[in-house]
């Protein structure tokens, strides 16, 4: 799978000062609330006294990702090496270390990126009908039809009920497309016409340890 957009799309070469004393207070929240959260998903025990014996640690590593490259590659390296060092974790916890670091990286890099488009940013809205119409108003100028049972369609919907990623391998299920290629190239072919036809770049965003979703700036809805 070609590494997604995501990466790049947070790869910013300017970017608004960050007012350190209010993000490095609700950043240092998020870090905590995502530690606990990894450490559930991996069976890690003890997870709250861990966070209470690396308070210095979790504060310092939050200081350091609000200082460093607002890009999930540079945040998610930051956050493996730092994590690594954490006390009460040991040689066996790797497995939560990649999974909070995988899972944090994407959370920091959509709140710069928040923070960079200000709230005067606008989403596009996208619809969906029943009979495989993909549309933005006005609908006689952008607009493009799937097959109401192609891997696309399918692709598209399952993509639509869910905010977050979706695992590839999930999408396989979902969808009757046979390989994690043939998901890559319903993603791709998709992301191609919605540029033509909709004039919508990025349609579906993807990251290579987490899957596929629907681009943030994108609302789709059912028409």
């Amino acid at each position: 799978m070609k590494k997604a957009a995501l990466a790049t799309k947070y790869n910013f070469h300017t970017r608004k000062s960050v007012t350190m004393t209010t993000s490095y207070r609700l950043l240092v929240g998020t870090t905590e609330k995502i530690l606990r959260s990894s450490m559930k998903t991996v069976g890690i025990s003890g997870g709250d006294k861990i966070i209470r014996n690396n308070k210095p640690a979790i504060a310092s590593l939050t200081k350091e990702i609000i200082e460093t490259k607002h890009e999930v590659k540079s945040i998610r390296s930051l956050l493996e090496s730092r994590t690594s060092k954490f006390k009460g974790l040991t040689e066996y916890d790797q497995q939560f270390i990649k999974t909070f670091a995988r899972e944090a990286a994407i959370s920091f890099a959509e709140y710069f990126a928040k923070s960079t488009t200000g709230p005067t940013s606008k989403k596009t809205i996208v619809f969906l009908s029943p009979d495989g119409d993909l549309y933005r108003e006005p609908k006689s100028q952008y607009r493009f039809r799937m097959e109401t049972s192609s891997g696309r369609m399918k692709l598209v919907m399952a993509l639509m009920a869910s905010k977050k990623y979706v695992p590839t391998r999930t999408l396989i299920q979902l969808t009757d497309l046979s390989s994690v290629k043939s998901v890559q190239s319903a993603v791709q072919a998709v992301k191609r016409t919605a540029l033509k036809k909709l004039k919508i770049p990025d349609f579906i965003d993807g990251w290579q340890d987490s899957g596929y979703r629907i681009n943030p700036d994108v609302i789709l809805k059912k028409g």
